[in-house]
């Protein structure tokens, strides 16, 4: 007993003030009293609490506010100035003089009312409005307010004025601490950061809902260092009007915690309502689709009386329900909180601050989409709350019977295992799609918890499209429980076809002197891995019960480096490997590494690859240059004979989304698309979302609901995922697009930067889908002759899937002999088409060339022959005639399939007719000259050849203007420039102009149309 009683006061005379400070109980109802906090009540009875760091706020004159608490800890040096200040300065000093002035006075006023107060009131307080400011000199500060009474039933709204003046590497912001009655922390809301310099600006958290079990909370006013270390040593921070107001609380949820639905699924909405008063109050709730259309409503109006006396009228149907399942118990019972024969209206009952009202609101018949509720209650005095959540209704997007869950795979098949069961055996291999997530930390801590078990949170997993999951597991060594609970979602995620990935990023805080960093800043995890006699006492309980599960590890988050430029990097990660694996099963390592850093050639037994990471996201098209440049590099390595037969690293890429406060919603669509399909293309093993709960990336809220970018990731990686990149169509309106090869199917991904329309033939059996996972068939009309698909084309990608893959190969192969005819009129010229026939069977048929009407063909139609796997070329002569003019074509090309039923399609090319050797480029401008403006052509002609040639050019304008020629001489290898100048030119702006170029001393006549531009 005196031992026990001892400690703890040796302990307490250890402590720093700050921490004796913050750690007294202070009886709940004495927490406003101490706080020295404005508290008012407005009409409702709701509260508002309020530190203006006025005179009110600092009784003693010390410059202080009172009660509030600075943090003294390593880094927040005392030195650093705080201290209340006035806000205007010279305000202050014109002001304090009159102060002086009335002390006389008023001691004369004093003998006359001895009631008066010693000093008189003072105009400096009345007049002049103070903050906290903080004077920065190399070190961090932070200021903790009094604690408040924080209520679950109720919302919060909080808000600080924050002033920044000359900061260069410091950023300031507030946080908003949740404490239960022990003072034990229950959760940390923190506002947005300000640095640099900045006016007066008001930080505010909306929405504010406290924990659980929450008593208590308080303020944290931040400064903190920059990102590379480095603090200002100069600047100024100001803060002021710290406040708190007291709301309603209005909850919205839906009855699937994760808000993910399979089609047919009805969607229960449920609406509480906490800490209501008296005050008549309507409820709306309304239904969003992702475009923020409403496509429902429901509205409650809410009278108080009544509500007060259905939750009575509930009450007592739930107690008589008990007492008639208690035979004989309350029969004779005659109190009654509402008297007989009076209506729940005459009761006298009304609502007080614990009423809770429920309302439900079923949604069925939803077609696949993202969708938001927004609920907002508002009152008679215009006063209104609001709150939202989400949820997304999937569509089957494909034809995998297992989409949805695999029908032939037991829900129970790994019951009953003991719960350290290792994998069946090596060869149990597992086929997931190539996209996936760091789970977030705030999903795992959710399921060790217990709120999220390991069968719904895997099949939420698969449901939303992972194949790759990253599971933080770093844990202490006394947190066995933990390290069970991890191995154990991994064996489930892996038992739905999900590989799980053991992430070692940062160990508990409590734990971190255990590994003896020589930079206690520096956590990276190449520092925390240094010294393998400190960290294998701490790792490998842990990981001798997750090894067994999880064979696949990365070592430090995707954004830590920390392994890249050590010399000896191959033994370093080979020997931690083995470390780690102890008396586990065999273990493989990936690393994070910089894109552009130079990648090593080769890794080891353990060590498995490299995970590129970029701090701002590549573009699909920086991604493919610099995965081709790897690519080139490597066979330029193997041509000069420096290539060894070691094992190639595997790659792992980050493909975090871009940020939602920069880019509308299809931008960024469009561009976490892209880039997941162009992983597609290359030796890419998997590629990940590093944060999907940022804010910023719109793929899960915060509370770990859908958002906006959750189901375009799901399409396209159930799409995308288990096909490779086979080529692109060149379309006829030029939309981009690619085709995506698969075992059973294949997938045509189609987009372009503005509206647009294609017309081809796909194949039977093809349907649409787009990002939002909804699947319709896809539009067939005739069109010029032939049966073809309709697809409307936009900037976000859509998928067609099911094509006909053989017919895409087809389309792909048909290439022009050449790419330019010369513009020699009236002379015969060659012009091949070739093909390839990409299936084992023989194919014939006939082949069309759609000539434009200057042409002259020697024949409209030839016949083809291929055997399997063979490559054909059908020539066709081409004769220009006398109005054919130079630029570029679309040429179309009709196939005639021999088959039952013949099937016809068309592909276009490119082909550019010109004079061999020669460019010509013309332009038109308007030159103002006060008589209708002059309308400038200018002609000019390049002469790529070694000899002389001469042009005379003719310029037409219509029937009702005399032509304009002139001759232009070319010499060899040089460009010739002639302006030709036409009066009244604004008559001819908009018309079709004709120049005529004839050879002299040659066969070649060069038309060209164009319009005439101001």
């Amino acid at each position: 007993m005196l031992v026990g009683n001892a400690l703890p006061q040796a302990d307490a005379q250890n402590l720093s003030r700050y921490e004796r400070q913050r750690r007294e109980r202070i009886p709940r109802e004495a927490l406003i009293e101490r706080s020295s906090v404005e508290s008012t009540r407005g009409p409702a009875g709701l509260r508002r609490f309020r530190w203006d760091f006025s005179r009110a706020s600092d009784k003693d004159f010390g410059g202080w506010p009172d009660n509030w608490l600075r943090y003294d800890g390593s880094g927040y040096p005392n030195y650093v100035s705080i201290q209340i200040e006035a806000r205007d300065r010279e305000l202050e000093k014109a002001v304090l003089p009159l102060d002086t002035a009335a002390l006389r006075p008023w001691q004369k006023l004093r003998r006359l009312y001895p009631e008066l107060s010693p000093l008189p009131p003072s105009m400096a307080d009345l007049l002049v409005d103070r903050c906290l400011t903080i004077r920065l000199d190399g070190g961090l500060a932070r200021v903790e307010s009094p604690s408040l009474p924080a209520n679950p039933t109720f919302q919060y709204q909080f808000s600080v004025d924050v002033r920044t003046e000359g900061l260069v590497h410091d950023h300031v912001f507030a946080q908003v601490v949740f404490q239960d009655a022990e003072g034990n922390e229950l959760g940390v809301r923190e506002t947005e950061h300000v640095t640099k310099t900045t006016d007066w600006t008001t930080l505010v958290l909306k929405d504010l809902l406290p924990p659980r079990k929450s008593d208590r909370m308080y303020v944290r006013l931040m400064v903190g260092g920059g990102e590379d270390g480095l603090e200002d040593i100069t600047g100024k921070v100001g803060f002021d009007n710290v406040m708190f107001r007291q709301f309603p609380q209005l909850k919205i949820a839906t009855d699937h915690d994760l808000g993910v639905y399979l089609p047919g699924q009805t969607v229960v909405v449920m609406s509480e309502m906490l800490g209501l008063s008296n005050e008549h109050t309507r409820l709306r709730l309304r239904l969003y689709n992702h475009e923020r259309k409403t496509l429902g409503t429901f509205s409650r109006a809410i009278d108080p009386v009544e509500e007060a006396a259905r939750l009575l009228a509930e009450e007592a149907e739930a107690e008589e329900s008990l007492q008639s399942e208690r035979p004989g118990e309350g029969e004779d019972d005659e109190d009654s909180s509402v008297a007989d024969g009076a209506s729940p209206s005459q009761a006298g009952v009304e609502l007080d601050g614990s009423s809770s009202l429920r309302y439900r609101w079923d949604l069925s018949d939803l077609k696949p989409g993202f969708y938001r509720i927004a609920a907002s209650m508002e009152n008679e005095r215009g006063a209104s709350l609001a709150n939202e959540t989400s949820f997304v209704v999937l569509g089957r997007i494909t034809n995998d019977p297992a989409e949805f869950g695999d029908p032939s795979r037991s829900q129970e098949s790994i019951l009953g295992l003991p719960s350290l069961a290792t994998f069946q055996s090596e060869s149990d291999v597992i086929d997931p799609t190539p996209f996936g997530w760091t789970v977030p930390q705030e999903i795992m801590e959710r399921h060790r918890k217990g709120k999220l078990r390991e069968r719904e949170l895997a099949k939420w997993m698969q449901l939303v499209g992972i194949g790759w999951a990253k599971l933080p597991v770093w844990f202490g060594p006394d947190e066995s429980d933990h390290a069970d609970a991890a191995a154990m979602l991994a064996f489930r995620l892996r038992d739905l076809g999900i590989q799980p990935i053991g992430l070692l990023d940062q160990p508990p805080e409590e734990r971190l002197p255990a590994y003896q960093l020589r930079e206690q800043s520096d956590t990276r995890v190449a520092n925390l891995l240094r010294d393998e006699s400190a960290w294998r006492p701490e790792l490998e309980p842990l990981m001798n019960r997750m090894t067994t599960r999880i064979r696949l590890w990365q070592l430090g988050a995707d954004e830590d480096q920390s392994f890249m430029g050590q010399s000896n990097i191959l033994e370093t990660l080979e020997r931690i490997s083995t470390g780690l694996q102890g008396f586990g099963q065999p273990i493989q390592t990936m690393i994070a590494w910089s894109w552009v850093d130079t990648r090593p050639e080769s890794v080891g037994d353990s060590w498995r690859g490299l995970h590129l990471h970029s701090p701002s996201p590549l573009t699909a098209a920086e991604m493919d240059a610099m995965l081709d440049r790897e690519v080139k590099a490597r066979e330029e390595a193997v041509m000069a004979g420096g290539a060894t037969a070691a094992r190639l690293p595997a790659t792992w890429l980050t493909i975090n989304p871009i940020s939602r406060r920069k880019y509308d919603l299809d931008s960024r669509i469009s561009d976490l698309v892209l880039r997941m399909a162009a992983t597609r293309g290359h030796r890419v093993g998997a590629a990940f979302l590093s944060a999907p709960m940022e804010e910023d990336a719109a793929v899960l809220t915060r509370d770990g609901r859908p958002d906006e970018l959750l189901l375009p990731f799901r399409t396209t990686s159930l799409l995308l995922g288990h096909r490779t990149n086979a080529g692109s169509l060149r379309l006829q309106n030029h939309s981009d697009n690619i085709v995506f090869r698969g075992e059973t199917e294949s997938v045509l991904m189609v987009w372009s930067d503005s509206p647009n329309l294609e017309h081809l033939y796909l194949g039977e059996n093809v349907y649409e889908v787009d990002v939002w996972g909804r699947r319709k068939p896809v539009e067939v009309i005739q069109h010029e002759g032939r049966r073809v698909h309709r697809l409307v084309v936009d900037r976000v990608p859509k998928f067609y899937v099911g094509i006909d893959q053989s017919l895409a190969d087809f389309r792909m192969s048909v290439r022009l002999d050449r790419t330019r005819i010369d513009s020699l009129l009236g002379l015969q010229q060659p012009l091949g088409v070739r093909f390839r026939n990409p299936i084992k069977q023989s194919l014939s048929g006939e082949l069309a060339m759609v000539a434009p009407d200057s042409w002259r063909l020697d024949a409209g139609l030839k016949p083809w022959n291929l055997l399997p796997k063979e490559s054909n070329q059908v020539d066709f002569g081409v004769t220009l005639e006398n109005n054919a003019t130079i630029g570029a074509y679309q040429l179309p090309l009709d196939f005639r399939f021999e088959t039952l039923p013949p099937t016809l399609i068309r592909v276009h090319r490119t082909m550019s007719i010109g004079p061999d050797g020669f460019d010509i480029r013309v332009s038109t401008r308007l030159i103002d000259d006060d008589q209708g403006g002059r309308l400038r052509v200018k002609i000019e002609m390049v002469n790529h050849t070694n000899r002389l040639t001469n042009f005379d050019c003719l310029l037409f304008a219509g029937r009702e203007r005399q032509y304009e020629r002139r001759v232009l001489v070319l010499p060899p290898r040089e460009t010739v420039e002639r302006n030709i100048d036409w009066p009244m030119g604004g008559q001819l702006v908009g018309t079709r102009m004709w120049l005529r170029a004839i050879e002299q001393d040659g066969n070649r006549v060069i038309n060209h149309s164009f319009d005439a531009q101001p």
